[in-house]
């Protein structure tokens, strides 16, 4: 039987690789890979931060996750607010602008097809302290959202952290009680090189979940992701098929690389890095405008040569 998540904008049928874009003028690549998305995936994530503004049409659901992982990033912190985690982010010379779980609920509302309670990471070597702070503010986020959301047709998925193992599995029981449509594992991106241990955290998490959906925050590694769908995993999204192709990358193949690519072997090559992380072909409309690039044809020649 095939598992599937439905929205009102139609049914994932997992397992799923969602691709990360952002709204507006922040990436240059993310407009042009746009119109090639319901080709290449069933749905899109995109971050609070990069949701602001006109919403463009992108034909398939619409993933909004918190964009809690700001806090890991230069004047990101997290503070308490009634019992509540915020997320602050104070930059040089601008206001700090603080984002509460009633913001990010209130735009997921607006546009979202599914939504993500606003959790915070507890990257490796994170004080003890600090990450059992960020676990409890966390879930306080996760439970407020459940009770206060207004739209039922908008599944929501609880952010799951920890620190170790142990913390994810404590985490992760602490909400299965509830009535959350899914749950989200937050904080692997920097644990993703120890496979062994991301698989552990998945395998227990699932089991405390039973069948609801389990989508994986930042991963976007083809090998890892296989393994991962068949230890219990349902969806996982990355920008990574953007940021190798920015940097003339090819995902799984990282020995070649263009290292000064034009906007169209950009393209190309995101477009083929999503659809081998997403075990779909490369669209008819594009395949063929890589290998017709004289310039990539010759950047990829003289290092195959060398």
């Amino acid at each position: 039987m095939t598992r599937e998540l439905k929205t009102r904008s139609g049914t994932i049928k997992f397992p799923a690789f969602i691709p990360v874009t952002t709204f507006g003028n922040h990436f240059p690549l993310d407009p042009l890979v746009r119109p090639y998305l319901p080709l290449l995936a069933q749905a899109a994530m995109v971050s609070y931060p990069y949701a602001q503004g006109p919403v463009p049409s992108l034909r398939i659901p619409l993933f909004v996750d918190s964009g809690g992982f700001a806090c890991l990033l230069p004047g990101g912190r997290v503070e308490e607010e009634d019992g509540l985690g915020v997320l602050v982010i104070e930059r040089e010379g601008e206001e700090a602008r603080r984002i509460h779980p009633r913001e990010v609920l209130d735009l997921q509302e607006r546009i979202a097809d599914v939504a993500f309670t606003l959790d915070f990471p507890c990257p490796p070597g994170l004080d003890k302290n600090e990450a059992s702070r960020r676990v409890a503010l966390s879930q306080a986020n996760s439970l407020w959202a459940l009770r206060n959301r207004r739209r039922r047709d908008l599944p929501l998925f609880a952010g799951v952290q920890g620190l170790y193992v142990d913390g994810y599995r404590e985490s992760v029981r602490a909400l299965a009680g509830e009535h959350f449509d899914g749950f989200a594992i937050g904080g692997l991106v920097p644990r993703a090189r120890n496979h062994q241990l991301v698989l552990e955290i998945v395998r227990d998490v699932r089991k405390e979940i039973g069948e609801r959906p389990l989508h994986l925050f930042g991963l976007g590694q083809p090998d890892l992701i296989s393994r991962l769908f068949l230890e219990g995993a349902d969806s996982a999204d990355s920008s990574s098929y953007l940021r190798f192709a920015a940097d003339g990358r090819q995902l799984g193949n990282t020995s070649l690389r263009n290292r000064d690519p034009s906007p169209t072997e950009r393209l190309n090559l995101a477009l083929r890095n999503l659809a081998s992380v997403g075990t779909f072909r490369v669209p008819l409309s594009a395949t063929g405008l890589l290998w017709a690039s004289p310039h990539w044809r010759s950047q990829m020649s003289r290092q195959i040569t060398t």
